[in-house]
C-alpha cells in the first residue's frame, strides 16, 4: 500500500483533484461541485503523511516531531509565501485602498495558518459571490491541513509511547474519525457556514486517509479483482460528487462521505496489476505532470481568477492555463528546488525566516503605501471647514421629484465638473453602517449564520411605547442611519429584523431559501408578537433586466401582502444603483462627476414603478427613494459633498443619514395616507 514511495496513480489522483477545483472556480457549468477536490486532497494527504509517520516508526522505532515540522515547513511553506507575496502586491495595485487592507489582512491570517478561522468569524460564505471574495479564501484548506498536522504526529508519538501496537492504533485512529464525522454532520445541519471552513468537521477527511495507511497489512490483501471494481467505483464516486454537487448541498456533513470513500477506494485500488486498473490510468504522464504541479496550481488558479474578475468562459479557461504556467514556474524554480536542496535544518530554518521575513515586508510596505493613498485622497476631500457636511445635507422636501442637492449633483455631472472638496466620509468610515447607527452585537443576521434567529433589539428611542418594525435585507440595512435619526427626532423605538444575503427571491420556498425561508417566517412571527405602528419593508431589487429581476420584485410584492394580513406597512423604494464600483472611480486619475455617475436605460427603471404601483394596489404604503439619489435616470456616486454609494449598490451610512430629513418627511406622509385609509 505506501510503496512504493511515489506513486504514479496518486499523482494522477492529484491532478483530478486539482483540476475538478480550478474548473469549478472557473464557471465551467456541469462540475458545480468540483469543490470536492479539496475533499480527495484531505484523504490524500492523511494516507500519503500518516505513511511517512509509520515508516520512520518501523525504521527508526519513532517519530521526531522536529523531522517532521522541519519537512513540512520545507514542502509547503516556501510555494504558498511565493504566492501570499504576489497577491499582497497585487491587491495594492489593482484594488481600492479599503478592499486592499482587507485583503492585506487576509494574508496575514493566511501566512499564519489561520485562514479558516478568519473566514469563519467572518461569516463568509464560500459559495457567495454578491460580493468579491478574498484572492487568499483558498487558503483556508492549507490551514485546515497545518491545523490538523500540528497535533496528528504528536498524537501517534504519545499513541505509540503508550505501548499501542498497529492495531491499537488503528483502532484509536477509527474512533477519531467517526466522532469527527458526527459533529461533521451535526454542525453541517445546524451552523453550515462554520462546519464549512472548521478542522474538526474536516479532521475525518483525514482521518480516513490515516486509517488506510495504519490498515495497510489488511487492506493490502484484498484481491486483485476487488481492487480494480473499487478503483473505478471510487472515481465515479468522485465524477458524480463533482457532477451532481452543487451550493446547495450540505457540505462537509455526510454529502463528503461519496468523494472521500471514493478517493479511499481509489487510493487502495492503486496497487492492482490489472492492465484495466484505474491506476493505470491515473498513471498516464500528462496527469502526473499535473499532479506534480498541483499544488502550486492550486495556490495560483484563484488568485488570477479573482483578480482578473472576467464573467466569461472563456477567457477563465484561458486565465487557468496562465496559471498554470505561473505554477509551472513557481515549481521549476522555488518548491521543487528547495524541496530537494534544502536538506539542513539549519538550512531550512534559514528558508522558514527568508519566507517570514518576505511576507511580514510585503505587508508592511503595501498597508504603508494603502496609507499614503488614503491620506492623499482625504487631504483632497475632506472638509477644510467642519460644518461642510452638514452644509450639504438636503432639505426635506423634493423639487422636479428629485432632492435639490441630487439635481445639481446631476447637472455637475453633465457638465463634467470636477469632484467636489470637502468630501465625507473618510475612506476609514466609509464601509458599512458607522456609529452612532451600529446596532447591539447580534440584532443583525446573516445567512451563513447557524441560526435564522437574530436578537429582537430597539434603537432609536428605545424606551419609546411608539414602535416601527425595519425589515429586510442589506438593503433595508443601508436605511437604518435615516430610520435612526427619524426615530430620535420623532421619539420612536425601531425594531430591525434584518439578514444579510437573504434576498427576496430566497424568501418564500424553503427549497430555494434555506435558512432564509426559515428567517421569513420568524420575522413575521416576531413583527405579530411586536404588534408596532407600522412595518417598513426594505429590499434589493435587481433593475437590469435580469430573470432575476422578476422573482425579486414578486417576492417583495408577496412580502407586502403578508405584512399588510399584519398591520400597516410602508415598503420603501429600492432606488437605482451604479454600473460601476465607486471607490475606485473616485481615486482614478482625471476623475469627475460625470466619470463617476450612471445613466440608466429607461427599461432599466421598471422594476421600482412595477413595485410602487403593486404595493399601492394591494393597500400598503410606498417610501419613495428614486429622488434621494438619481434624477433623470443619472445617479452620481458624490451628491452635495457625501460619497453617496459605498460599493455599486449600497448607500453610505453618511449619506443615509442626511437624507433623514426627507426619508421622515415622505415616512409622515405614507403613514398618514395610511391612516386615511384604515
Amino acid at each position: 500500500m505506501t510503496a512504493p514511495p511515489h506513486r504514479r496513480d496518486i499523482q494522477g489522483l492529484r491532478a483530478v483533484a486539482v483540476l475538478l477545483v480550478a474548473l469549478a472556480h472557473a464557471g465551467v457549468g456541469f462540475l458545480r461541485g468540483g469543490f470536492v477536490g479539496v475533499d480527495v486532497f484531505f484523504v490524500l494527504s492523511g494516507f500519503l503523511i500518516t505513511g511517512l509517520l509509520l515508516a520512520e516508526v518501523r525504521r527508526t522505532g519513532g517519530v521526531s516531531l522536529r523531522d517532521f515540522y522541519v519537512r513540512r515547513a520545507r514542502r509547503i511553506l516556501p510555494a504558498a509565501a511565493l504566492t501570499l507575496v504576489a497577491v499582497d502586491v497585487a491587491a495594492y495595485a489593482l484594488l481600492d485602498p479599503i478592499r486592499a487592507r482587507e485583503v492585506v489582512h487576509d494574508i496575514v491570517y493566511a501566512a499564519a495558518f489561520a485562514a479558516n478561522a478568519r473566514f469563519a468569524a467572518q461569516n463568509v460564505d464560500y459559495f457567495a459571490r454578491s460580493a468579491p471574495p478574498s484572492p487568499v479564501l483558498h487558503y483556508w484548506s492549507l490551514a485546515v491541513e497545518e491545523q490538523f498536522y500540528l497535533v496528528w504526529p504528536l498524537l501517534i508519538s504519545l499513541a505509540l509511547l503508550a505501548g499501542a501496537r498497529l492495531r491499537g492504533l488503528g483502532a484509536l485512529v477509527g474512533c477519531l474519525t467517526c466522532a469527527s464525522l458526527a459533529w461533521s454532520i451535526h454542525e453541517t445541519a445546524t451552523a453550515p457556514g462554520a462546519a464549512y471552513f472548521s478542522p474538526f468537521t474536516r479532521a475525518w477527511e483525514l482521518g480516513l486517509g490515516a486509517s488506510l495507511a495504519v490498515g495497510a497489512p489488511v487492506v493490502g490483501r484484498i484481491p486483485a479483482p476487488a481492487k480494480t471494481v473499487l478503483g473505478w467505483s471510487g472515481l465515479a464516486a468522485i465524477a458524480a460528487a463533482a457532477i451532481v454537487y452543487s451550493s446547495r448541498t450540505p457540505f462537509p456533513g455526510a454529502a463528503a462521505l461519496l468523494p472521500t470513500v471514493g478517493a479511499a477506494g481509489v487510493i487502495v485500488a492503486g496497487t492492482a496489476p490489472s492492465r484495466v486498473a484505474a491506476g493505470r490510468l491515473l498513471a498516464l504522464r500528462p496527469l502526473g505532470f499535473v499532479g506534480d504541479r498541483s499544488y502550486a496550481f492550486y495556490l495560483w488558479h484563484w488568485p488570477v481568477l479573482i483578480f482578473a474578475d472576467s464573467r466569461s468562459l472563456a477567457p477563465r479557461l484561458a486565465l487557468l492555463a496562465g496559471a498554470f504556467l505561473l505554477a509551472c514556474g513557481s515549481y521549476a524554480l522555488v518548491e521543487n528546488p528547495i524541496r530537494r536542496n534544502v536538506r539542513r535544518r539549519r538550512t531550512t530554518l534559514v528558508v522558514v525566516a527568508a519566507c517570514a521575513a518576505s511576507l511580514a515586508g510585503a505587508a508592511h510596505a503595501s498597508l504603508a503605501a494603502i496609507d499614503r493613498t488614503e491620506h492623499r485622497f482625504e487631504r483632497a476631500m475632506i472638509a477644510r471647514h467642519p460644518a461642510a457636511a452638514q452644509q450639504a445635507a438636503p432639505p426635506p422636501h423634493l423639487t422636479r421629484g428629485a432632492l435639490p442637492a441630487v439635481i445639481a449633483s446631476v447637472e455637475a455631472a453633465r457638465r463634467g465638473s470636477p469632484i467636489p472638496h470637502g468630501l465625507t466620509p473618510t475612506l476609514h468610515d466609509l464601509k458599512g453602517i458607522t456609529r452612532p447607527y451600529v446596532p447591539p452585537a447580534g440584532c443583525i443576521g446573516m445567512d451563513t449564520h447557524e441560526s435564522f434567529e437574530s436578537r429582537v433589539c430597539r434603537v432609536g428611542d428605545a424606551t419609546s411605547r411608539r414602535l416601527v418594525v425595519l425589515m429586510g435585507d442589506s438593503h433595508a440595512l443601508m436605511w437604518l442611519p435615516a430610520v435612526t435619526e427619524m426615530a430620535w427626532h420623532d421619539h420612536l423605538a425601531v425594531v430591525p429584523l434584518l439578514r444579510l444575503g437573504c434576498i427576496p427571491g430566497r424568501w418564500g420556498s424553503p427549497a430555494e431559501g434555506g435558512g432564509c425561508s426559515a428567517w421569513y417566517g420568524w420575522a413575521l412571527a416576531q413583527i405579530r408578537r411586536l404588534h408596532p405602528e407600522v412595518t417598513l419593508l426594505g429590499a434589493s431589487i435587481d433593475e437590469r433586466g435580469t430573470p432575476s429581476a422578476r422573482v425579486a420584485l414578486e417576492a417583495v410584492v408577496r412580502a407586502a401582502q403578508d405584512l399588510r394580513r399584519i398591520g400597516r406597512t410602508i415598503v420603501i423604494g429600492d432606488p437605482e444603483a451604479l454600473d460601476f464600483d465607486p471607490i475606485a472611480c473616485l481615486l482614478s486619475r482625471g476623475a469627475t462627476m460625470r466619470t463617476c455617475s450612471t445613466t440608466w436605460p429607461p427599461q432599466a427603471l421598471a422594476g421600482y414603478d412595477e413595485v410602487r404601483r403593486s404595493v399601492t394596489r394591494i393597500g400598503d404604503g410606498f417610501l419613495p427613494t428614486r429622488g434621494f439619489v438619481c434624477y433623470r435616470r443619472t445617479c452620481p456616486a458624490v451628491i452635495g459633498h457625501t460619497i453617496a454609494y459605498i460599493d455599486d449598490n449600497h448607500l453610505s451610512s453618511a449619506y443615509s443619514a442626511s437624507v433623514a430629513p426627507a426619508f421622515r418627511t415622505a415616512f409622515v406622509r405614507q403613514l398618514a395616507k395610511l391612516e386615511r385609509t384604515s
